[in-house]
This record gives C-alpha cells, structure tokens and sequence, in this order.
C-alpha cells in the first residue's frame, strides 16, 4: 500500500496540522485537508533523523483545486505502531501565498522535495502533472 493510501485511512480526523505560530496559510491547510489527501502524489521520503521515533516524513503535491495557479506541497510527519500508521501531522504547507514556495508542476515540486534531503518513492506519480 502507497504512503498517501495509508494516509487517506487514517482519515483527516487522525491527521494534524501543526505551526508555531499558527499563521493564514496553515489555516489555509486545514481548510484543504481532505482535497490534499484526495489529490496528491507523494514525492519522496525521509527518515525522521531522530533515534528511536518510530516515524517517517514523506512529501506530496495536490494540483492545484481549481485548474490554475499553483498546487499544494505538504509534508506529514507519520508516526507509526506496530508497523502502520497510527497518526500524522501536516507540518510543512507551500501554496505559493505568504511568500512560501510555488509549485505549478509535480516535476518542480518534486525537485524542491529532492533538494530538501526527500528521496523518491515508488508512489511518484508523473500522470498527475
């Protein structure tokens, strides 16, 4: 099963979005939750980097809702028990708004998540772009 399948079922009400401080955009992320999961490709991954934290953190792109501008990077930082996901926290959300990055295509969007240490997975998908 893909990363971003284990995610849709954990379902939205096991999947937050966290931001210190809590600004505009990540309101914005809330907002978009469902389509984010709905839509998206996942990127890449990467180890947490934190010895003994059974998670992982994976990136996705959701193209953009409404067929212009840009689409919507995020990155979950899933926790795991037992081998499945148990929870995830939306932490990293770019739209192109609030000076955060843009992203028009998975393609740029992936070369972003590869230069932020993400490496590719099998759920890479270049149909979505």
């Amino acid at each position: 099963m893909s990363w971003i399948a284990k995610l849709r079922a954990l379902g939205p009400e096991r999947i937050y979005v966290q931001h210190s401080p809590m600004t505009p955009r990540y309101g914005r992320a809330a907002q978009k939750l469902r389509y984010v999961l709905r839509a998206s490709s996942v990127l890449g991954q990467r180890a947490l980097g934190e010895p003994d934290t059974d998670a992982i953190e994976i990136a996705t792109w959701a193209p953009p809702q409404h067929g212009r501008g840009n689409g919507y990077y995020a990155c979950f930082r899933v926790f795991m028990h037992e081998g499945e996901p148990s929870a995830a926290v939306l932490f990293c959300f770019y739209d192109g708004t609030d000076k955060s990055p843009g992203f028009k295509s998975i393609n740029a969007a992936t070369a972003y998540a590869v230069a932020q240490g993400f490496d590719q997975t099998d759920d890479y998908d270049h149909e979505q772009a």
